[in-house]
């Protein structure tokens, strides 16, 4: 008997103190190779707007969050596959993404954009990239974009694994031009690096959606609740405001 109150006093502990933490640390699967939104430090730790978002988020629902890196084309696949609870990575809210998972309310919004040199003149339509090469990062809308838009136009599609060799092969004349989000290719292309010479035109389609969310398994309503219910509150306390401040100045990414 004593030892089966042992039992279910340790029992009874450790479920307190899940409660109390309100739950499990949640895993959330992240390509940290997309800065400002997310990038790995010299020593290993993992920053960013939507870092800092996702653990303000996971504060305020009693969760901690789990960062768990991956290449791009595989979160969702990881995402279904039960080895992360959610994805938080410049996921743009597309159709087709939103037929394999649940996504929470916008975080934040933003166009596409080409990138190119400005003395090419090139406009992103089949006739001015004709015989053109262009470069996307694997598994982004903007390759969806690219390959059904201009493939069948003889332009060549030219993919990568992340956005930093798209980059690489655009400034060494490998790649005509590239697509992907147009603040990120502002602030950690064009203005980083000073290119001035480069041309970051917007580009609006409908298979562009300029809106990105969490995304969580399908039909896993109560964490698409909680993520919801967190993300509500750090606008209210001004804690998103503080972080998009912090990272884009005065730039506003919520429009809501």
């Amino acid at each position: 008997m004593r030892h089966i109150s042992s039992l279910i006093l340790l029992c009874s502990t450790l479920f307190a103190a899940t409660t109390q933490a309100g739950g499990p640390p949640l895993r959330i699967g992240v390509d940290a190779t997309f800065p400002p939104f997310e990038s790995t430090n010299p020593d290993g730790s993992l920053t960013g707007f939507e870092i800092d978002l996702g653990n303000a988020i996971c504060a305020e629902i009693n969760r901690t969050c789990q960062w768990v890196p991956s290449n791009f084309d595989g979160l969702i696949v990881s995402l279904k596959a039960r080895k992360i609870d959610a994805v938080f990575s410049s996921l743009g809210v597309t159709e087709q993404r939103s037929r394999q998972v649940n996504f929470t309310n916008v975080v934040w919004s933003g166009y596409s954009s080409m990138l190119s040199r400005s003395e090419e003149g090139l406009a992103a339509n089949p006739q001015s990239l004709q015989g053109k090469v262009v470069g996307v990062q694997m598994g982004s809308m903007q390759e969806e974009f690219v390959r059904q838009r201009f493939e069948q136009h003889g332009i060549q599609v030219k993919t990568y694994q992340d956005q930093d060799q798209v980059y690489a092969d655009l400034l060494s004349g490998r790649i005509d031009a590239s697509f992907q989000d147009m603040i990120q290719a502002q602030f950690n292309f064009i203005d980083r690096g000073n290119k001035a010479s480069f041309t970051n035109l917007q580009i609006e389609d409908e298979l562009l959606p300029a809106d990105t969310a969490i995304a969580v398994r399908k039909n896993d309503r109560k964490l698409t609740q909680q993520l919801n219910e967190g993300l509500e509150k750090i606008h209210a306390n001004g804690t998103y405001d503080r972080i998009q401040r912090q990272y884009f100045g005065d730039l506003q990414l919520y429009h809501r």
